[in-house]
Formats: structure tokens, sequence, C-alpha cells
């Protein structure tokens, strides 16, 4: 499930084109063959997306479980209001879908302000009280709606789809090269990862200044540091000490930082600079890529604690705001001498 916890901007809506505008702005890629859900009335509003399972493959179960993915978090923190916008191809996925979501809606008591159902170019809207009217197909055009073209030109929108936005984080394979001989040059294997109390806190110490600099100066590291940072980081506590330097203030300049670090990665180092990068994106309010992220990490190492953690506090729409950065992850360890 994508969620974006918060919103990334205030939009007024008026009417069925701005819902279907402003989907994509607020995800920041074009839903495809997705459930998308708009929240009001909730202690901490947000939005979310999951995939539409094509009909043949729904099942009472499968449809009972999507409603409970996307409308326990809305539960939870106090939603009294919903949207339900269906971009699908096919209708008849979407309206099994959507009875099932409405039954309940209407059982926990949540209102659902608009349903519609979006094929790129027409719409159906499922909440008309005439039958007639639902069968309805109405042409529509979001591609230059002000929502839109405001998000492009801010570059909140700056992946056509979901997919884009998964291989926006694809290996660059020459890149991954060069760190790989700077790996090599640097001896690491050699030295060995980080493991007693001192030398820890000596990785620690390092990485936490380095990541600080890179971060105020909006700057990448180079084949040396950022060798060194993900041999080192393969600790977890040394790892800790890039995360405690994490927060919402900073999230931005983390997310460009890791971001990179994940493009450039051999692959048996990619799980902690993914981690990383999914909190980052979350601290920024950024769901969608938070999730890519965790899907990264797990991919390159399942059971990544940090990665899981950070899955079910994505998937229960938790506020950044109720973490806080600037964590002690020094604790306990000895001076580095």
């Amino acid at each position: 499930m994508t969620t974006t916890p918060r919103p990334i901007t205030s939009l007024t809506v008026r009417g069925h084109a701005d819902l279907l505008a402003a989907a994509p702005v607020l995800l920041g890629f074009w839903p495809e063959e997705s459930v998308v859900l708009m929240t009001f009335g909730a202690h901490h509003p947000f939005h979310a997306r999951v995939d539409l399972p094509p009909l043949a493959a729904q099942r009472p179960a499968v449809r009972r479980e999507l409603a409970e993915v996307l409308l326990e978090p809305a539960l939870r923190h106090g939603a009294s209001h919903v949207v339900l916008l269906y971009y699908t191809d096919e209708p008849a996925a979407a309206q099994a879908v959507h009875r099932s979501l409405r039954r309940t809606c209407r059982r926990t008591g949540l209102v659902v302000i608009a349903a519609l159902v979006a094929d790129r170019t027409h719409l159906r809207d499922l909440s008309a009280p005439d039958p007639d009217e639902r069968r309805r197909r109405h042409p529509y055009d979001v591609s230059a709606h002000p929502f839109v073209l405001e998000a492009l030109v801010s570059g909140r929108l700056a992946h056509r789809s979901r997919a884009d936005l998964v291989a926006s984080l694809d290996p660059d394979r020459a890149a991954a090269a060069a760190v790989s001989t700077a790996l090599v040059a640097g001896r690491y294997a050699d030295a060995g990862v980080p493991t007693s109390g001192r030398a820890i806190r000596a990785a620690g110490e390092w990485v936490h200044h380095a990541v600080h600099d890179l971060v105020a100066d909006d700057a990448l590291p180079d084949d040396t540091d950022l060798a060194r940072l993900l041999w080192v980081m393969q600790a977890t506590r040394v790892r800790d000490a890039a995360w405690a330097h994490l927060g919402r203030r900073t999230a931005e300049g983390h997310v460009r930082l890791w971001t990179d670090a994940v493009r450039r990665a051999p692959d048996p180092l990619v799980a902690a600079p993914a981690a990383l990068l999914g909190w980052a994106a979350w601290q920024a309010g950024d769901g969608a890529l938070a999730w890519v992220a965790v899907d990264r990490c797990l991919r390159a190492e399942p059971g990544y604690r940090m990665a899981e953690q950070l899955g079910s506090i994505l998937q229960g729409a938790v506020p950044p705001q109720s973490w806080e950065g600037g964590f002690a992850w020094d604790e306990g360890l000895p001076d580095a001498g």
C-alpha cells in the first residue's frame, strides 16, 4: 500500500475532475489499476493507494483484506468521510471492490463523499443515486489541470506511473562498479565490518559527521567516501549514526543522499541505504517513495528489521510527526580511545 500520511500541498476540490487531478499530485505518480483512498476529518489526514485486483483474481477474502488494509487506518485515525477513486480499464473489477468497500463504510459509519471509476479518458460516478447515471461514461482530461501543471513545474509529479517510481531506484551499474573498485582499493574487507564497541563508535562518529556535512552542503559522496559509508553501515549501530541525524528538518537532504547511495551501491550493500531512504521519504511525507525503498531493502536482505518496522508504520498510516530523530545512537559504547 502506498500512503501519503500528510498533504504535500493544499488543494481546493470542487468537482470530479479536481479529485482525479489531485490523486496523482498527492501520490507523486499517475495511478494505474489502483484504488485510491482520500480521508477527511481524521486527526492526521492521509491518502492511500493499493493495487486493484483483476476481477478474475477477486475472491471474498481478497476483497475483505483490501477493505481492511484501506479502511482500518482511516477508522483508527478518526476519519469521518472518504473518497474512493478506481483507476482501471476493467470497470467490473472496480464495481466489485466498491461494493465491498461501501458495505464496510456503511457498517463503520464512514461517509463516502464520492466514488469514481476512471480509465484515463472517461469516468463513471459509482456514488450517483440513479443506477443509469452510475453506468454513464463522462469524458474527462486532467492533463492540463492546474493541480497537475503546478505539480509538474514544482517536481512533485515526477513519475508517470508507480513502475517509473520503482525504476528510479534501479542500480546504476557503471557507478556501482566504480564504488566496488573503491571498496577493493580501500581494503575494507581486510579490516572487516566493525564489531567491537570501540570500532563501532569510531566508525559511527565518522558516519555521523560525514552525513551531517553532506546534507548540510547538499552534496553527494565521492566513490571513496560512499564505499566507506556502505561498508561500515553493515553494522546496525553504525548505520544508526546516520539514522540519528535524520528528522523532518533534514529529510529532503537525506532523500537526495540515500537515493544516490541506493543507485550506486553494489547489490550486497544496498539494504542499509535503502532503509535510510525509506525513513527519510516517510519523514518528508512521500509515502510512495518510502514503500518503494522498503521493497528495495527487503529484496536485498529479507527480514531487515528497520525496513520491516517502517513497513508497519506505513501500513498504519502513522504520521511523520510521531517520530523525532536525534536519538543517542552511541549510548553504552566505550570511547573510541
